[in-house]
């Protein structure tokens, strides 16, 4: 299941007038001083669009965790090991999301980042951190 898309931004006010053109709704507009980012959802039928205004904006070539496209999974570390083995390149191993739930990072063939979440509230190993 899709869960979000994100994307990193210039200007969070500029995107929120324009997607509102097109229907969205504005779910969060935070501004987060200890990631020196501003962070934007936008609620539309069936999904959401993730918006990181950084304070200081990436190179536009620069691979970045906030551009991603987000799953969630039913089988977490099935999922994991069977990238793994796979050979696929992980971003990020396996950690706790702000929301809580386990979560992993890969690129795709493309080298588009994925963020992996898992669909259970259960707690991760203390073996499996950062």
């Amino acid at each position: 299941m899709l869960k979000h898309v994100s994307f990193i931004t210039q200007s969070a006010d500029q995107i929120i007038e324009f997607y509102l053109l097109l229907g969205a709704q504005v779910l969060k507009d935070e501004t987060r001083p200890e990631e020196a980012l501003r962070r934007l959802v936008l609620q539309f039928p069936g999904g959401t669009l993730q918006f990181f205004q950084p304070s200081v904006p990436p190179e536009k070539k620069q691979s970045n965790w906030m551009e991603h496209i987000a799953f969630v999974v039913e089988d977490f570390d099935a999922l994991h090991d069977t990238l793994k083995a796979q050979g696929v390149t992980f971003t990020r191993e396996k950690t706790r999301s702000p929301g809580g739930k386990r979560m992993f990072f890969v690129l795709d063939p493309d080298d588009r980042q994925l963020e992996i979440l898992e669909s259970s509230g259960r707690m991760m190993r203390t073996s499996v951190e950062r």
